[in-house]
């Protein structure tokens, strides 16, 4: 399923203040469908209700493991890059819930993320980034999403939390397929909500996929026929066609580093600016000065993670990740 709502605006990476801001830059599709039910019900305030559309049954989709791994599930959906684009991606948001959780912090300690570039379920497809092995839970940029699933009796049993997931992915045009699972802090299940949107019960670009072990299949509804869609968001860089010319003269080596990171480009300017941000975008290094073809940055004080490297010259803007070990 295709829903992109980003505008094709150069890169969309902005200062906000001495930060640099990584922007969402894909949905697949919505959870909430308002504040009031169809049964006439509000939300608690702050909230929305995700109101299960009639005749749907599917009120949470499987996508967990147990420490046992008696039970391993996994959700995956598609998302297209368009013509012209790279995205660089920083990080991915799912949307699940534990049934009756009262907790005030998320319900699980882990996530792992695949990206594919096609549907997994082929046999022929690759996998791009990530492991199904590999923790990438970001719990400081995971929180509430504000929203109660229900059926058309509401009530506040399921309360929907969005997992974030560190993601370092930088890709072309083209068609991919993110994968995830979640492990919860109880080793118990948790559920996460198909696409949900008033008055639909499927559409024909809907094409979500829930592994079992290693067996695929569709997203089939519990009470219909219906395919559902998997929510998930995808934030990151965009950069547009002259950006990434730019890009691609850039060679940062080595990735992952522990000291020293080289930066190669055969066309510097007289001048370039060059800034370092984590995850959360924070600055920890700038630099305005004349560099040769080849310089060096010393990045052995900074933490073990992922890392935006933004390169700007007369000649262009570049933006590269790295990662920190």
């Amino acid at each position: 399923m295709n829903r992109k709502i980003t505008s094709k605006l150069f890169a969309i990476l902005f200062t906000c203040t001495s930060v640099v801001c990584a922007q969402q830059i894909y949905t697949n599709g919505p959870i909430a469908t308002g504040t009031i039910s169809t049964n006439l019900t509000a939300a608690p305030a702050g909230y929305s209700w995700s109101e299960l559309q009639i005749p749907n049954a599917s009120l949470g989709l499987s996508a967990y493991y147990n420490n046992a791994l008696t039970t391993n599930f996994a959700l995956a959906d598609d998302f297209v890059v368009p013509a012209g684009e790279t995205w660089n991606i920083s990080s991915l948001d799912v949307f699940g819930y534990q049934t009756s959780y009262a907790g005030t912090t998320i319900p699980i300690d882990a996530i792992r993320v695949r990206i594919w570039n096609d549907d997994p379920s082929l046999g022929t497809s690759t996998v791009v980034f990530g492991d199904m092995t590999t923790n990438v839970l970001n719990a400081a940029g995971s929180g509430e999403e504000f929203v109660y699933r229900t059926a058309t009796t509401t009530g506040t049993t399921r309360k929907v939390w969005r997992f974030n997931a560190n993601v370092t992915a930088s890709l072309t045009a083209g068609t991919y397929w993110v994968e995830f699972q979640v492990h919860a802090t109880n080793d118990a299940s948790l559920f996460f909500p198909p696409v949900t949107i008033l008055n639909t019960l499927s559409s024909p670009t809907w094409n979500g996929k829930q592994r079992n072990v290693a067996a695929w299949a569709s997203t089939i509804d519990g009470g219909s026929t219906n395919v559902l869609a998997i929510p998930f968001k995808l934030n990151g860089v965009v950069l547009g066609l002259d950006s990434n010319e730019f890009s691609s003269k850039i060679v940062m080596y080595p990735n992952p580093v522990k000291n020293n990171l080289t930066i190669s480009n055969p066309v510097f300017s007289a001048e370039n600016f060059i800034e370092i941000f984590d995850m959360t975008g924070r600055t920890v290094f700038t630099s305005n000065a004349k560099y040769e073809t080849n310089f060096s940055i010393d990045v052995s004080n900074l933490k073990t993670g992922n890392y935006i490297v933004k390169l700007t010259t007369e000649n262009g803007t570049a933006v590269k990740n790295f990662i920190k070990i």
